[in-house]
């Protein structure tokens, strides 16, 4: 197998982060009415709820190169 560009290596990486978020919160937003009516929230609530992997995925994402930086990337195989 060949040497793979860091460029291909991201873009495939992104590709399937979004497809498993496009998955997850298609499967989420299948249960929505369910989950309201049986926890009894709130239209804002479940928002909120439903947007919580999104914000977190970016903040790990803006974090992880200060991240790195600090503590240097690893070189063990």
């Amino acid at each position: 197998m060949g040497q793979v560009s860091g460029t291909r290596f991201a873009l495939t990486g992104a590709t399937l982060i979004a497809i498993s978020f496009g998955l997850a919160r298609f499967a989420f937003g299948l249960f929505v009415p369910q989950i309201r009516a049986d926890l009894e929230i709130s239209a804002n609530t479940i928002g909120v709820i439903a947007a919580l992997p999104l914000m977190s995925f970016v903040f790990i994402s803006l974090m992880a190169p200060l991240v790195t930086k600090y503590f240097g990337a690893s070189t063990e195989q």
